[in-house]
């Protein structure tokens, strides 16, 4: 596997691929101007680092995006997302794809990867084989407006 940064010329075939992945995998209902949306507004923030990992062929087998923030003590990156795409995964290329960010975050004198996943025990086995735990100092909050 190869791996380099997301640019703009990505966007049309990530997007795509993600649309197949979460509409026909995880059942949602994607549409190309929301999730162009949200992948292009983490590529170009500030601190963003956003990967692509391609295979022998040069062609994209799935994409991570996330960012670097700054604290008063230590400089960490949030893991926003992280996609294989369909007839990609159970391969290992997701487990190699966070080694690769593992590394590429250090580069970057950051300390610690943050992220939110979701809570099912196929994420948590994926997360915890890679040394990832549940934090028990934050929890997530939400709040669904009233329209």
């Amino acid at each position: 596997m190869n791996y380099r940064l997301m640019t703009e010329q990505d966007l049309a075939y990530a997007v795509e691929k993600n649309i197949e992945y979460y509409n026909t995998v995880e059942d949602c209902c994607w549409i190309y101007e929301k999730a162009y949306k949200r992948i292009h507004q983490v590529l170009t923030m500030e601190d963003s680092m956003c990967m692509v990992q391609l295979d022998d062929n040069n062609s994209i087998t799935g994409y991570l995006m996330g960012y670097f923030k700054e604290f008063d003590d230590i400089r960490g990156y949030f893991l926003d997302e992280i996609v294989i795409f369909k007839g990609f995964q159970g391969k290992g290329y997701g487990t190699d794809f966070i080694k690769i960010l593992e590394q590429e975050v250090s580069k970057n004198d950051a300390s610690i990867i943050e992220l939110n996943s979701v809570n099912d025990e196929m994420h948590k086995h994926f997360y915890s084989k890679l040394s990832y735990y549940e934090t028990k100092n934050f929890v997530m909050m939400g709040k669904f407006l009233e329209s």
